[in-house]
């Protein structure tokens, strides 16, 4: 049994404690709060169908000192991507590095007009990750004037860093969307890029399936508060 893992720090368990407290009273509170948030990531795709491992260890039951080795220079895409109880959002295609301009660029040009013209986007909750571009002053600045609450290491209510193994787009969008893609073996980066487009407005046709993706964070919440704070998902 071989499961990959996110690496944690010292403080990281007592932040993700803290978080999963805070999800389980307050959806106990308001039973609709899962429904309402937007959980965003981005992840790399590369032509040779390889995860990337950045910043995570290999945990194994036989090897835990097992070492992969990657190919250097292989075609690659960064796409942004969103899930929540209604739907999927995205994908959208970084062809430079992410930078707090770039990153904020796209959520006034094209994602938060996009979320504007949703029904229920006055009591969104926006969530993403603490990767540097994600909380530059001007993304910060945005996030204010558009959200009410959002999710990050400096955001209304903080994110614990390290825990992909609570964020939908990590256990499980971005598994999907991989799965089905690398499977038909994309010849070259824009035959990738129309087989990720193709994947997200299959996943919007399946809306049951986002609701139950978001609503198993409760699950994994109360998991994680149960093993401390600790890595769970080779438990989960």
């Amino acid at each position: 049994k071989r499961c990959l893992l996110q690496a944690l720090n010292d403080n990281d368990p007592d932040q993700r404690v803290e978080f999963c407290e805070w999800i389980i009273s307050s959806t106990q509170e308001n039973p609709t709060l899962l429904d309402r948030i937007l959980w965003t990531d981005e992840s790399t795709f590369q032509v040779n169908g390889r995860v990337n491992r950045h910043n995570c260890v290999y945990w194994s039951d036989t090897n835990p000192h097992l070492i992969i080795e990657q190919e250097l220079n292989v075609p690659r895409v960064t796409v942004w991507g969103g899930i929540w109880s209604n739907g999927v959002v995205g994908p959208y295609f970084f062809e430079d590095n992410i930078t707090s301009q770039n990153y904020v660029r796209m959520l006034k040009d094209t994602i938060v007009p996009y979320l504007q013209a949703h029904p229920a986007f006055q009591t969104m909750i926006w969530q993403q990750g603490g990767a540097p571009p994600h909380y530059g002053q001007v993304v910060r600045y945005l996030l204010d004037d558009t959200f009410l609450d959002w999710f990050d290491r400096r955001g209304t209510i903080g994110w614990p860093p390290h825990s992909p193994d609570l964020m939908p787009c990590d256990f499980s969008l971005w598994g999907i969307v991989k799965d089905h893609v690398y499977a038909q073996n994309p010849r070259d980066i824009n035959n990738m890029k129309s087989l990720i487009e193709e994947e997200f407005t299959l996943l919007n046709s399946n809306i049951e399936l986002c609701q139950v993706i978001c609503r198993s964070v409760a699950d994994r919440c109360q998991i994680c508060l149960d093993n401390e704070g600790k890595q769970f998902e080779h438990l989960y």
